[in-house]
């Protein structure tokens, strides 16, 4: 296999003249400054959208308080009862030893 001169392939890749780097350059720096434009817009448009939609669902949630403040009642009225609670396992009193017999063995609760 015989390899290319080396001459011969710098020829085909020559440097680009100073007015094709300008344009290069020049092009380049457009289409970045464009894409921070149009990246900027987009922002601004999202951030518009986003508050209002945030202003329209803090404006509904308002507007229920109120309806729930109106329809509530001044007095609540009714009767309860407040019944024991049961005791639990550990609340129950040990049974007294008999007096009459304090030899006798305890039983087991």
């Amino acid at each position: 296999m015989k390899f290319p001169d080396f001459p011969k392939l710098v020829g085909l890749y020559r440097k680009p003249a100073w007015p094709q780097r300008l344009a290069l350059g020049l092009t380049s720096a457009l289409v970045l400054v464009a894409t921070f434009a149009v990246a900027s817009v987009v922002f601004a448009a999202l951030l518009v959208a986003g508050l209002v939609v945030g202003g329209w669902l803090w404006w509904q949630y308002h507007k229920l308080t109120r309806k729930m403040r109106r329809a509530q009642p001044g007095v609540f009225e009714g009767e309860y009862e407040i019944e024991p609670s049961p005791l639990a396992l550990e609340d129950r009193p040990d049974p007294a030893p008999s007096a009459a017999d304090p030899t006798e063995p305890r039983r087991a609760p």
